[in-house]
């Protein structure tokens, strides 16, 4: 059977429990039990989990005893920062509080750049260790001990930062332990350090043309619950040199100076896991310096060794000496963006163009299920431009599905200027679960621009951000919406004058490596770092020299490199070093599966003993606990990201349960899902002309191999061309006139096409609006309402009104809509 199957039957019977057959919750006392039974003392032991309100009485016999999803009572994080290099332990406490063995699967987040090595599973005295193995063969292990009624677990890679994590034969009151390691690098920009550590994996747009996205998405709870999962993190920093600043933006925390170098970072009881723990820190008194660590295998002196070379550019050149900019800010408008992060991200949108130079131009794209953009062409940053700019970030709101690929062509895509360098600044959540299909768009359609990501939000898709940053060339930032936007643009401001640093050339004197990733070293930008990994065969002291282009001259430094014999500090390297060579060679595949490039990240993972898409780590207990044979799977819930909007994702739609426990396939019709199994964007009906979709004033994207029809937006005298005429209802459905001429409805979750407006049915509509005169319409932003884009501009007006022409235009969709 497979994992969705029995997902879904294991969902339908817990549904089945706990709403009763017909939806409706049980009365207290009845078979069922409401979420609040659920969210229990979390000091309490699993088997006094089972409330008063329980059926004492029934026969547990079956699987839809399972009522219980909340299946982890604590995640334990024992993090070790030296130098650029943090060695992390995650101990995640298993209960079962059901009266049947269940099987667990938790979908959790890791460190984008994570090179995950262990898993071990404890339960009572019994240690159970893991075993490295190809991804499928590691599969039919954790399967057959689960059929024989054995203690399983497997750990599989669905994206670099998303990882399942699969128990199986937990049996009821049963604790376990489950522990993974992990090593990542570190990397400081400014002389400003991070330790990032992500808690949940946030909600997750797929289209449907994604066939299989993966187990990407775990059930969240409704905006009231909670797992009542406890999370315990310490961070022991030791810089090396000293440490000043030491805190985190993110969470209240308990600091203990060792000494100036060396300090621990508490997090203070309570947090829940919702959003990324930040821990940052300054080092020394500035930027730091470039060096070379290096480490070999004192057991196998016959296996190279590995280094890391650390780079800072020189210091960003002066305004006067800076190129003319095209500076396009792409804003994700989704719906898991309304509220705090779209403000944010409006915010450093704002900021950023009042840095604009006289000599640049800008251009503002928004996307949601479509893109559009401020004008036909980048604008001047005269005072009325900028102005105009200002008021069109005002009216954006966040809604619909996350189309992404179309923000990337609209910013892409236009005729490149050839007398400015192209900076595009990308600020999204990256809650999709296309990513490669994304990440190759923009390797294909890239040219000579160079692409910032800016993550906004509290538990950001770090993976996607940081590759869109690779692939375009640039650099990523990230800001939690509740955070102000200053520092970030200040520093975006300073990178995007120009590149500091081309052309970057190393050269080795007296000493011989290899496999140096990346092995083609980027642009760098103001305060940006480079790490660089590669091995080494002999043991030697010698000189790496650096050369590069700053500002058409050659610029140069030589860094002493020793290559020790042996070397037992920063065992951690070898394996950055097979982490980071597996991510260059998934790059290769952004563009479709090689077999060659997939064979050899196999063999790196499984020679280096690393978790990868194709490796898995499985662990199987000698004993069998289950001797029934019956087991359900149950999705452990998560949080909602902090901030994220549920109406936004979800709709107003309420659940007193986690809102699913299976990932359904998209339907074939749909435009594209929730990763969850919500369905984002579905047609109801079909349609039998090729559709096209408009990107922005003179921007098509068509179907490959369609024809794109030509569609006319002006008019008679007195009409008014318009992009898009929305009326908004009480219960947030909307009407949405295209202009080439298609009606949709959007309810949470659907999109169905409900009439095609003819040519004189749109010049009927122009003319409404021009009689409007939309230029005065100055509405709210909530409630009723029609609004209307024109131009790169919206107005709003709240209903009902009064102003003339308003009535007639909500007229006229109500009656085509029917």
């Amino acid at each position: 059977m497979q994992i969705r199957d029995r997902l879904l039957i294991g969902a339908a019977l817990a549904a089945l429990l706990c709403f009763g057959p017909g939806g409706v919750p049980p009365a207290a006392g009845g078979a069922g039990v409401a979420i609040a039974d659920v969210l229990i003392d979390d000091e309490q032991d699993p088997p006094t989990w089972h409330r008063q309100d329980a059926p004492e009485d029934r026969d547990f016999d079956g699987a839809e005893a399972v009522a219980y999803p909340f299946l982890l009572r604590s995640t334990e994080v024992r993090a070790l920062v030296t130098g650029p290099v943090a060695h992390v332990v995650v101990t995640q406490t298993w209960e079962n509080p059901n009266r049947l063995a269940v099987d667990g699967l938790y979908i959790l987040p890791l460190p984008e750049n994570a090179a995950v090595t262990d898993m071990r599973m404890q339960i009572g005295e019994r240690l159970i260790r893991s075993d490295m193995k190809r991804r499928e063969e590691a599969r039919a292990i954790y399967e057959r001990a689960r059929r024989e009624g054995r203690l399983a677990g497997l750990l599989d890679q669905e994206r670099a930062n998303v990882f399942a994590q699969q128990v199986a034969n937990l049996m009821p009151g049963a604790r376990l332990r489950v522990i993974l390691e992990f090593d990542h690098a570190i990397t400081c920009e400014d002389g400003g350090c991070a330790w990032v550590f992500p808690t949940v994996v946030g909600p997750r747009f797929i289209p449907a043309r994604q066939t299989d996205p993966g187990l990407i998405a775990p059930p969240v709870v409704d905006r009231e619950g909670r797992t009542g999962q406890r999370l315990d993190l310490t961070v022991d920093v030791e810089g090396g040199v000293p440490i000043r600043d030491l805190g985190s933006p993110s969470h209240p925390v308990t600091i203990r100076r060792v000494d100036a170098r060396r300090a621990r970072v508490a997090l203070d009881p309570g947090a829940r896991l919702d959003r990324d723990v930040r821990v940052t820190w300054k080092v020394g008194g500035g930027a730091p310096e470039a060096g070379i660590m290096a480490w070999r295998d004192p057991r196998n002196e016959d296996e190279p060794g590995v280094f890391a070379l650390l780079l800072q550019p020189p210091a960003a050149p002066r305004d006067e000496e800076a190129a003319p900019r095209e500076l396009v800010f792409v804003l994700d408008c989704s719906g898991s963006m309304r509220g705090a992060p779209l403000e944010a991200a409006k915010e450093v949108v704002r900021q950023a163009l009042r840095s604009v130079r006289p000599g640049d131009t800008f251009q503002i794209v928004r996307f949601s299920e479509r893109a559009s953009g401020l004008g036909a062409q980048p604008l001047e940053p005269t005072p009325g431009n900028v102005a105009r700019a200002l008021a069109y970030l005002d009216g954006l709101n966040g809604e619909g599905g996350t189309e992404m690929i179309s923000g990337i062509r609209a910013a892409l895509q236009a005729p490149a200027d050839p007398r400015r360098l192209r900076i595009v600044a990308f600020l999204t959540d990256g809650y999709i679960g296309n990513e490669r299909e994304i990440l190759g768009e923009v390797r294909r359609l890239l040219g000579g621009a160079r692409l910032f990501s800016f993550g906004i939000g509290s538990s950001v898709n770090r993976f996607l951000l940081e590759g869109l940053a690779e692939e375009g060339r640039g650099a990523a930032a990230f800001l939690a919406p509740r955070e102000t936007a200053g520092e970030m643009v200040r520093r975006f401001v300073e990178r995007i004058d120009m590149p500091v640093l081309t052309d970057i050339r190393l050269d080795w004197e007296d000493v011989e490596v290899e496999d140096l990733e990346p092995a083609l070293l980027p642009d760098l930008f103001a305060g940006q770092q480079v790490i660089v990994h590669g091995r080494y065969r002999e043991p030697a002291d010698g000189t790496v020299v650096v050369t590069g282009t700053r500002m058409g001259r050659r610029w140069s430094l030589r860094i002493p490199a020793r290559f020790p014999q042996r070397a037992e500090d920063h065992a951690a390297l070898g394996r950055l070093w097979a982490r980071a060579r597996i991510h260059q060679l998934d790059r290769q595949m952004h563009d479709g599966q090689r077999d060659d490039v997939k064979e050899a990240i196999v063999a790196l993972g499984l020679r280096h003993r690393l978790v990868t898409a194709w490796t898995s780590l499985v662990a199987v207990d000698s004993d069998i606990v289950n001797t029934t044979g019956v087991s359900t799977l149950v999705g452990v819930p998560v949080e909602m990201p902090q901030d994220v909007s549920y109406e936004g994702v979800y709709g107003s739609a309420k659940m007193s349960v986690a809102r699913t426990q299976v990932m359904p396939s998209a339907p074939q019709s749909a435009q594209g899902v929730i990763a969850d199994g919500s369905v984002a964007g579905f047609k109801d009906e079909p349609v039998a002309e090729e559709k096209v979709w408009t990107l922005a004033p003179g921007i098509v994207e068509a179907p490959a191999g369609a024809r794109a029809p030509a569609v006319s937006v002006t008019g008679a005298p007195g009409a008014v061309p318009f992009t898009r005429l929305t009326l908004v209802r009480a219960d947030d459905t909307r009407l949405i006139l295209e202009d080439d001429g298609e009606l949709w409805r959007v309810e949470p979750h659907r999109r169905s096409l409900r009439a095609r407006f003819s040519a004189a049915e749109l010049q009927t509509v122009r003319a409404a609006l021009a009689a409007a005169r939309p230029e005065g319409w100055s509405g709210r932003e909530a409630g009723s309402r029609l609004v209307v884009e024109i131009a790169g501009q919206q107005w709003t007006v709240g209903l009902p009104s009064r102003a003339p022409g308003v009535a007639e235009l909500v007229a006229l969709l109500e009656s085509r809509a029917r």
